[in-house]
């Protein structure tokens, strides 16, 4: 469905890892994996009470530790099937907007 998200990201200097973010508009399924490891799976299908913004929050790296923050945010009226952001954050910076 052309509402999902997905994007890739880097982590780490001397020690890189691969960050992987899907979510799927149409069942609520999340989905993330590091170093093509799954670390998260969710599925909320259709929720009336879910919040605004899901926070994922998780550490990349065994001698280099990274935090790694995404958020997705829906919008207020309608946001289960409006195209919904991602902000991704590693050290407590952003470094992209999906």
């Amino acid at each position: 469905m052309g509402l999902d998200i997905d994007f890739v990201f880097e982590v780490g200097e001397h020690e890189k890892h691969t960050v992987a973010f899907h979510w799927g508009q149409m069942w609520g399924k999340v989905r993330i994996t590091v170093d093509d490891q799954e670390v998260v799976q969710q599925n909320k299908a259709l929720s009336l009470r879910s919040p605004r913004t899901r926070t994922f929050e998780l550490s990349v790296g065994e001698h280099e530790v990274h935090p790694v923050v995404i958020e997705k945010t829906k919008k207020a009226i309608l946001g289960g099937a409006r195209k919904q952001t991602c902000r991704a954050f590693v050290d407590g910076e952003l470094i992209a907007e999906y």
